[in-house]
């Protein structure tokens, strides 16, 4: 499984359990949540957090859906990766592991969303992502 960085000696890591789908344009640009705030690397793909009990395909679902206002389908599972990073607004580093799934999205938006959809090209603008792992799995 692909480890994307690691804590400073001496930091505890926090596990969490994370799942995200890759849902791309005939162009090839993929699906970007745009989450507002200092820095440049504030893109993510669609998803998050999986909750206790839940699935990872339920999790972007939901996600989907609270983040975008949108429906999604998913069409297979790309693989999973570790991600390792400082959650700033947590005061806390995390060990996510992370799913990950191509999608296509379904249907008309049913709603307004907490964020707005945007497209990266992965070729040129994979560095915008958060996580190193995003762009892994968009590439």
């Amino acid at each position: 499984m692909p480890r994307f960085s690691d804590a400073p000696p001496g930091v505890v890591c926090h596990p969490r359990r994370a799942a995200y789908v890759v849902i791309r344009r005939n162009d090839g640009h993929v699906a970007a949540v745009h989450v507002p705030g200092e820095g440049k690397n504030r893109y993510w793909l669609p998803g998050g957090g999986v909750d206790a009990g839940e699935t990872p395909e339920a999790a972007i679902t939901r996600e989907v859906r609270e983040k975008l206002g949108r429906t999604i389908r998913l069409t297979g599972r790309i693989g999973e990766a570790v991600q390792v990073f400082d959650a700033a607004d947590d005061a806390c580093w995390y060990e996510m592991a992370a799913a990950f799934f191509n999608g296509e999205l379904d249907g008309q938006p049913g709603g307004s969303g907490e964020h707005e959809l945007c497209w990266l090209d992965p070729k040129t603008q994979g560095a915008s992502f958060f996580h190193a792992c995003h762009a892994w799995a968009a590439s």
